[in-house]
Order: structure tokens, then C-alpha cells, then sequence
């Protein structure tokens, strides 16, 4: 099993370790599990500031990072971010609630699909999303948010990495 320690810096510039298994990549994101919640994580591969070997090596080398040396990681235009198109599926949310999502998406600039395609870059899912699309989308390096993730998004233009 792939495995992947690092440190990272967030849109807020806060520095940290962070340990993946189960990876999946697209060209601009890297996601997997982290071993420390058990959770689905999702990266952006411009703010990994350095890899290692080993989750300890990570940890320790945290400190040697300013974050200000990183400034221009941390600004990134909502209007650069639209001039690539995202193409993104709501799945597992009932049909009031996805419509009101599809409204959303639209109004900026997302453009909806209804299954997970070979472009899908976003798969946004509900409470009963089925984990055979999740699944697909994982193994296709596509991002996965759930609404609350989707919001940021629109609202910031980045990915959250909670």
C-alpha cells in the first residue's frame, strides 16, 4: 500500500506533517486517507512543501518552515481558478437538495455531470452516496467533498483540506 508523509502548508498558512495511504492524484490534487482521522483528505500538490520517508521525519522537520517564505502559495484568485473548466457530479442527496446544488454549481461556472466521467473533478456527495461512485471517482484521481466542502469551494475557490 502506497504511503506518503509530508509538509504542508493551508490556505490559512499553517504548517504541518501530514501522513496519506490509499493515494490518488490529478494533475493539480493528491488525496488518500489520513492515518491520523481515518478520513478522506484531499491536497493540493503546489502547497506540499516537502516529502519524507516517514511520518516522524515529517513531524520533526515541521518547525524548519517559515511561512512566510510560502506567502505566494496562499493567494490564489477565485477568477484563475474558473478559467480551467470543473466539471463536478452531486451523488447521494435528495432531489431537492441536488437541484439546489446543480443552481449553484452553474450560476458558477461548474458544469454538471451526471455520472463520474474520465474529466470529473469534483464528485460532491450526500448522505446515501454509493460507494461503488465513490470508489470510481477515488480510482480516477478525482476530488471528493461533501456539501459543507462544495460551499467552501464556491465560496473561496480551494479545496478544503479540514
Amino acid at each position: 500500500m502506497e504511503e506518503m508523509h509530508f509538509v504542508y502548508i493551508n490556505g490559512n498558512g499553517r504548517i504541518g506533517a501530514h501522513s496519506l495511504i490509499n493515494i490518488s492524484r490529478s494533475e493539480q490534487h493528491i488525496q488518500g486517507i489520513c492515518t491520523q482521522s481515518h478520513s478522506v483528505k484531499t491536497y493540493r500538490l503546489d502547497r506540499i512543501l516537502q516529502e519524507y520517508g516517514s511520518a516522524d521525519e515529517a513531524n520533526r522537520s515541521c518547525d524548519s518552515f517559515t511561512p512566510d517564505i510560502y506567502a505566494h502559495l496562499l493567494t490564489k484568485s477565485k477568477s484563475s481558478l474558473r478559467k480551467q473548466t470543473f466539471d463536478i457530479c452531486f451523488t447521494g442527496f435528495k432531489k431537492a437538495d441536488k437541484e439546489r446544488l446543480i443552481i449553484i454549481a452553474s450560476e458558477n461556472a461548474l458544469t454538471v455531470r451526471d455520472s463520474v466521467t474520465k474529466n470529473l473533478q469534483i464528485l460532491c456527495c450526500g448522505y446515501n452516496a454509493g460507494p461503488s461512485k465513490v470508489n470510481a471517482a477515488r480510482m480516477k484521481g478525482t476530488i471528493i467533498l461533501d456539501e459543507p466542502g462544495f460551499n467552501h469551494f464556491i465560496e473561496t475557490g480551494e479545496i478544503p483540506d479540514f
